[in-house]
This record gives C-alpha cells, structure tokens and sequence, in this order.
C-alpha cells in the first residue's frame, strides 16, 4: 500500500473511529440507566480537549517521536473506551463515577490524536519528499468523510 493511500486510511479512521462512539454514547448511557448524564459526557470531551493536545504536543515535542505517541494514544483511549464500555454495560444502576472516570481519560488520550496525527502525516509526507501544501489536501478528503459518517451514524 502507498504512502498516500496509508496517510488516508489513518485520516478517515481518525474521525470514523471517533463518530463510531460520540453519535451513539448518548443512547447506550441512557439504555444503562445513566441518562442524566449524559450531558457530562459530552462536556467532558470539550474540557479535555481545551488542554491535553497542548500538553500531549509538548511531550511529542519533547520526549516521544509523535508517530509513536500517536499509536500510544490510541491504544490507551481504546483500553479505558473498553473499560468504561464494559462496567457501563453491567446494567442499570451502575455507579456513574465508574463509567465517567474511564470514559475521562479515554477522551484524554484520544482528543490529542486528532492534532498528533496532522502531525505524524505533514513530518511523513516532508522525509519523503512531497510537497505538503501540494499532497496533504488529498489525504484529508477522507478525514471528511469519517466526519459525514459520525454523522449517519447519528440516525441510527
């Protein structure tokens, strides 16, 4: 598979992945006995994104090539994703703050992803010698449609 075309793939599953569980959270929170929560959910998600690419970017800057951060992230936020996912599927009269919690961090690892993968994709493209302005456009359009997708979930 080509560059491009793996830059593009990462891209689309960027926002797939993200709209995959942000349309449909509301529905499993209420279905689990936590639906006068769901609000908190949500706004957790701007609060956590308010801070942690910033912080997240320094440690890429600093400390961890962003290519592996990248992957870090992503396996950290899937591993409290599935952790809240499971506790919150226990039934109704689950403890909120056992769901919240997991689902807070989940949203903190992932949130800088969406920056960090911008990245990872821009430093790839220049040690391979594209152009960026040029070649990186074409990547995104994929990154667009994971976005129209959140959105089709959402009916669902």
């Amino acid at each position: 598979m080509g560059l491009k075309l793996r830059l593009t793939v990462m891209n689309f599953l960027q926002f797939a992945v993200w709209g995959a569980y942000l349309t449909c959270i509301g529905n499993f929170l209420g279905r689990v006995g936590l639906g006068e929560y769901i609000s908190w959910f949500y706004v957790s998600q701007g609060v956590v994104s308010i801070f942690m690419p910033s912080i997240m970017g320094a440690i890429a800057d600093k400390f961890v090539q962003p290519q592996r951060l990248l992957g870090i992230s992503h396996l950290l936020s899937a591993v409290f994703m599935l952790i809240a996912a499971i506790i919150g599927s226990q039934g109704v009269g689950v403890n909120i703050w056992s769901v919240f919690l997991p689902y807070c961090v989940s949203v903190a690892f992932y949130m800088p992803t969406i920056a960090l993968s911008n990245t990872v994709a821009f430093s790839v493209l220049e040690r391979y010698g594209f152009d960026t302005v040029k070649d990186f456009p074409p990547i995104r359009v994929l990154e667009q449609l994971g976005l129209l997708l959140q959105c089709g979930w959402s009916i669902f």
